[in-house]
């Protein structure tokens, strides 16, 4: 007997979508708009660009390839959130553009979902486009090399769940980032500090008071 092909879940998805939006977590619409920009200067490794090794372009570094760990931080500094990502969760991207270093740890690409609806919701997950959808409607935002995404069928019926925002979402960053001192955070911050990401131009990264 061969392998029975996979059924298409399309009938699904209004279930499906329904779950995933009540038991995951978005970024705060205002914390997203009060950011603006990617929070760090990474995209995800590969084979033949390994981990904390520097993006580059006409020998000028640009960034670091990193892990899922800056997309992390992205999503829980922004939003006040203490600790590291306990187990059951991951954290989703909804573009496929693990190559952008504007897009990888913009928190409108990214989103806080139970691990067992992972291949649901990340990169080319049957359920991405609701959260494209979501990303231009609520964020207004998109990659740039990405053409403007389709409301999907049901969309408006779906009801999301929002992390709680927060008053200075890049002092919160910059607060958490200068308590850590490994080699991550030894690799950015002469990097963040020349292209003046969350910088102030007086010689500290983002100030208490901007």
């Amino acid at each position: 007997m061969p392998i029975p092909p996979i059924e298409a879940l399309r009938e699904y998805f209004p279930a499906l979508v329904e779950m995933v939006a009540k038991t995951s977590w978005l970024p705060n619409a205002t914390t997203v708009s009060r950011v603006g920009t990617a929070v760090f200067p990474a995209c995800r490794y590969k084979t033949s660009r390994p981990r904390f090794s520097h993006i580059e372009e006409n020998d000028v570094v640009l960034g670091m390839y990193d892990d899922n760990a800056t997309p992390e931080w992205a999503i829980f500094w922004a939003h006040g959130l203490q600790g590291t990502r306990p187990q059951g969760w991951t954290i989703a991207h909804v573009w496929p553009a693990s190559d952008d270093i504007n897009a990888y740890t913009h928190l409108a690409n990214l989103a806080m979902v139970p691990e067992p609806f992972a291949s649901l919701t990340d990169k080319n997950g049957p359920l991405t486009v609701f959260l494209r959808w979501h990303s231009w409607e609520v964020y207004g935002w998109k990659p740039e090399r990405e053409t403007e995404p389709t409301k999907p069928d049901g969309y408006d019926e779906v009801k999301w769940r929002y992390l709680e925002g927060v008053e200075n979402p890049k002092a919160l960053i910059c607060q958490r980032f200068n308590e850590l001192n490994n080699r991550r955070t030894r690799i950015l911050r002469p990097i963040m500090e020349s292209r003046k990401m969350l910088w102030a131009g007086n010689g500290k990264m983002f100030p208490e008071h901007p």
